[in-house]
């Protein structure tokens, strides 16, 4: 009877083990591909094209971006890094910005009427759309059906009107530009005269209501709109 040799037995252990563990190495290596990059710290806020994910921002997400000069970065009223648990901005510089919100974790909304910082809660979408539709200083478009992730919601578009003289704003004390979403870094998001604005507002992302927006920055909002929607098409919701 044939015996195998100790030294055989330990070659054959390790090559099993070796393959078991690049089996692992390119499972994982894939889901990594799907998942993409995480995205940059504000410092590094450069986005080369690919597939970046959130890394705070809640329900997280992770999108494809194409072509050069996307940012992560946002609007001045986000106070610091473009990505937390309530909110997630980046640019196309000189052309447009996209931004996600979750309606749970934002402190509010402003209000109408009152000096800053007098909020009122956002409890669900649906009253989202309606304080929209209601707003005396916003013009509403009719809503229409949406969704971005395969999750489903209501699109319309947002322009700034009849803001009076003496508004006074987180945004500053300008008849120009309206607060509309309160966030965790005391900024706001905002509308600016002349800048058209698009919201998608989700019902149910994972359990939670986001709002999603786009906007330009060169008063050429049909031209930036294919390139919004590229991305928002691209993006999926993943696990935390």
């Amino acid at each position: 009877m044939r015996h195998c040799h100790p030294f055989g037995m330990l070659v054959i252990l390790i090559a099993l083990i070796l393959n078991a563990c690049g089996g692992g190495a390119a499972g994982g290596g894939a889901h990594q591909q799907a998942k993409g990059r995480p995205l940059p710290k504000f410092g590094q806020a450069s986005l080369p094209a690919g597939r970046y994910h959130t890394t705070e921002f809640e329900p997280s997400l992770s999108f494809r971006i194409t072509g050069d000069d996307w940012r992560f970065e946002g609007p001045t009223g986000t106070l610091g890094d473009p990505e937390h648990p309530d909110y997630l901005f980046f640019q196309k510089v000189s052309e447009g910005e996209i931004g996600f919100f979750n309606l749970r974790k934002v402190k509010g909304v402003y209000k109408p009427r009152g000096p800053a910082g007098a909020l009122e809660s956002v409890s669900t979408p649906d009253e989202l759309v309606r304080w929209f539709q209601r707003h005396p200083y916003l013009k509403i478009s009719e809503s229409e059906a949406a969704s971005v992730g395969g999750v489903r919601g209501v699109q319309f578009d947002v322009v700034l009107a009849n803001l009076p003289r003496n508004h006074k704003g987180v945004c500053g004390n300008t008849a120009h530009c309206l607060d509309i979403f309160a966030l965790s870094t005391e900024g706001s998001s905002e509308v600016y005269y002349t800048k058209r604005v698009r919201f998608i507002v989700l019902k149910d992302v994972k359990g939670v209501p986001v709002a999603v927006y786009y906007t330009d920055e060169k008063d050429e909002f049909d031209e930036f709109v294919p390139r919004a929607e590229k991305v928002l098409k691209s993006v999926q919701w993943t696990d935390t």
